[in-house]
């Protein structure tokens, strides 16, 4: 996103009740999840995601969900929640993920309650080609509108320290936390010349200010 000027940003939005969201590809993620809400992107089609369900067991390693929410990493899990690191390869999320000037921020959220709400962000010629992908995948009923408002009751950017955010933005575009990691931590302290287990409090504070902040907003 260097060289982006935030003023030329745009978002357009796309609301699809439960009942629409049974007929769409990755709909099945709401049979083993109440709610999967997307808290930060990791760039490409993986996400740090909160996920609620009623059994534990769907947090295991499962063929139906392989094409539309493969969960990598569990960060934290509760008694029936869990943040986890995921890839969600859906075609709703690819075609965004492989057209150039946009990318999938929150809120984006896919619920049995609300159904499928996304939010995506970019320049005005990305969200228009993106938007003209999905409409062989949306139903014609269906309003996509790009603006320079996001509808939402509360939109949050977690702010970390300059240093965090380096090494955080570094492991991402590293591939740190890619399915199959392409460095490790030392790597990335050699590379940012920085000590080993220094990298890993950076990494670790990084993913703590991530999750409380979106907790905190999502209570308020």
């Amino acid at each position: 996103m260097a060289g982006i000027n935030a003023d030329t940003l745009s978002f357009f939005q796309i609301k699809i009740t439960y009942e629409q969201a049974q007929h769409l590809p990755g709909a099945i993620i709401i049979d083993y999840f109440s709610k999967a809400e997307m808290i930060f992107g990791l760039g490409g089609d993986r996400v740090i995601s909160r996920v609620e369900f009623d059994d534990p067991k769907s947090l295991e390693e499962n063929d139906e969900l392989s094409g539309s929410f493969q969960i990598e990493n569990i960060l934290q899990k509760g008694e029936n929640f869990a943040y986890v690191i995921a890839k969600t390869p859906g075609p709703i999320q690819s075609i965004i993920a492989q057209q150039d000037g946009c990318w999938v921020v929150p809120p984006t959220i896919l619920s049995r309650e609300g159904g499928f709400f996304m939010t995506v962000q970019g320049t005005s010629k990305g969200l228009k080609h993106a938007r003209d992908r999905l409409m062989s995948l949306i139903p014609d009923e269906l309003e996509m509108r790009i603006s320079k408002t996001i509808d939402a009751d509360w939109i949050f950017t977690p702010t970390l320290p300059e240093k965090r955010h380096v090494v955080m933005m570094t492991a991402v575009e590293m591939g740190y936390y890619d399915p199959t990691r392409k460095c490790t931590q030392k790597d990335l302290a050699e590379f940012l010349g920085l000590k080993q287990n220094t990298v890993g409090e950076h990494l670790r504070h990084a993913e703590s200010v991530i999750i409380n902040s979106w907790a905190k907003h999502s209570s308020q």
